[in-house]
């Protein structure tokens, strides 16, 4: 049987694309696979944080939370969240992280950030506030901290709101949204 040049070139051509399909489709199951894996590592990383939060949830006492309006020179009038953490567990805390919300009368949320009032602990991150880069990594047994904390994005009739307390609670007409804070995440050493 003989080969003519331009059925050479045919298998050749149909081998080279074969075998790329063939790699590609490797390549990319490859990457899927370690796509799902660490999918699966993150969310089994966040359920332990949540899991975590709801077992010490008595043993870590937030306390003293007030929001005030502070001038700041760069972003002007901004609500500040202060307060203290007890950690009256029999574990060190290494991270926490508190969500905080303002709710309308009408159960609309006018308002919902995170914080991590031990800080972060990526100390070069500048976009952090800079109470967030002094705050410590850890909260050992029976030690107390306070923190502060920049409400950032908040809506406009909340910042007034905080800062006029005095007007909203004269009006009994004008409804005012509810400050609500949970610990929704934790993890102990």
């Amino acid at each position: 049987m003989f080969l003519k040049k331009k059925h050479i070139l045919v298998i050749i051509l149909s081998s080279a694309i074969i075998t790329g399909v063939l790699v590609s489709t490797l390549a990319v199951y490859s990457l899927y696979m370690q796509w799902k894996e660490d999918s699966f590592a993150l969310r089994y990383r966040n359920s332990i944080y949540k899991l975590t939060a709801e077992i010490f949830r008595d043993d870590v006492i937030i306390s003293s939370l007030s929001v005030k309006i502070e001038n700041d020179k760069i972003f002007g009038k901004s609500p500040v969240l202060e307060g203290t953490i007890k950690n009256s567990s029999n574990k060190t805390l290494t991270s926490i992280l508190m969500e905080i919300s303002y709710i309308r009368p009408d159960g609309t949320v006018a308002y919902k950030g995170w914080m991590h009032p031990l800080g972060e602990k990526h100390f070069g991150d500048f976009t952090m506030p800079q109470a967030a880069r002094q705050a410590r990594h850890v909260l050992v047994p029976g030690e107390t901290v306070h923190f502060r904390q920049v409400l950032r994005n908040c809506p406009r009739d909340i910042v007034r709101q905080i800062s006029s307390k005095s007007n909203f609670a004269k009006n009994q007409s004008v409804k005012k949204a509810e400050f609500e804070y949970s610990m929704v995440g934790l993890s102990v050493s």
